[in-house]
């Protein structure tokens, strides 16, 4: 029995000092086409307000990414991931998948220089519930590059927190 407290504390304790420390909502624009990148809950042709920031674990987030003269135009998708402070119990079961979807057309016009305009994507939880709380990293490719580092059109950071109170 003790020999397994034991393994039990040397696992949390691996766990924890992989675990990633130094995040910091924002956001990263690293093709030069790419103007802006915002998340929002609203559901609009380009969000009022950027927020950083989302309480009570939103049914969806949408991410926004406003493009001028952006060369590489076809194909974008984006990409999620998530940290989570939780314990090592809450992530074996309350973790689960998170899906990233083109919504809709892509707003972009085309001209001899490239495209502008937004393109949209929906964050949502794969189980149907609401998203869950950790630290979120949206990446926007253009899948013409594979999907690599080096596709890499912009990223958003941002935190999905549970409503206390």
């Amino acid at each position: 029995m003790l020999a397994a407290v034991c393994f039990v504390i040397l696992l949390l304790a691996a766990v924890v000092s992989v675990w990633p420390g130094d995040f910091s909502p924002g956001e990263e624009l690293i093709s030069p086409g790419a103007k802006d990148i915002a998340v929002s809950q609203e559901d609009t042709l380009y969000p009022t307000s950027d927020r950083l920031r989302f309480d009570g674990g939103p049914d969806v987030v949408y991410v926004y990414l406003r493009v001028e003269d952006f060369a590489t135009y076809d194909d974008l998708e984006a990409r999620v991931g998530r940290t989570s402070g939780t314990s090592a119990l809450g992530l074996l079961l309350g973790g689960g998948e998170l899906v990233v979807s083109n919504e809709g057309e892509d707003r972009l016009a085309l001209s001899y220089s490239g495209a502008s305009g937004v393109v949209k994507f929906a964050v949502r939880p794969g189980s149907g519930r609401r998203l869950p709380s950790g630290n979120y990293t949206v990446a926007v490719y253009a899948a013409s590059g594979g999907a690599s580092e080096n596709s890499v059109v912009a990223r958003k950071y941002f935190v999905v927190g549970a409503r206390y109170g």
